[in-house]
């Protein structure tokens, strides 16, 4: 008769490469690296204030660029997905310099930011 040990799990924390499991993990030693200093942790009460997101918008698709999304009010949204042009030639995007490329991708992350809640 095989007796199989329970094996006692123990939680995760970030490794320097990735982690195996997720089970009880402890991201706290990579929230605290350098990558978010001087950012508010979840748990700071923050002085900017979330604005409602307008009812009448909720479930409208806009077909625009995300460069200006003058309709959505700072600080309202909790999640932005975008997946602008690489710029690599495709039929549909126009072909621009890097300089050009930089800063459209610029204001386009800008204006993600500014409806973005932190």
């Amino acid at each position: 008769m095989s007796r199989k040990r329970k094996k006692d799990k123990i939680g995760t924390k970030t490794s320097s490469f990735g982690s195996s499991g997720r089970f009880g993990h402890d991201s706290s030693e990579f929230y605290r690296s350098k990558l978010y200093e001087g950012l508010p942790s979840e748990c700071e009460e923050s002085s900017i204030k979330e604005n409602k997101f307008p009812l009448n918008l909720i479930n409208h698709i806009f077909c625009k660029s995300s460069e200006t999304m003058e309709e959505i009010p700072d600080n309202s949204v909790h999640l932005v997905i975008t997946s602008p042009p690489y710029n690599v030639g495709k039929e549909y995007e126009e072909g621009m310099t890097l300089q050009e490329y930089r800063a459209f991708l610029s204001s386009v992350f800008k204006e993600a930011y500014r409806v973005l809640v932190p």
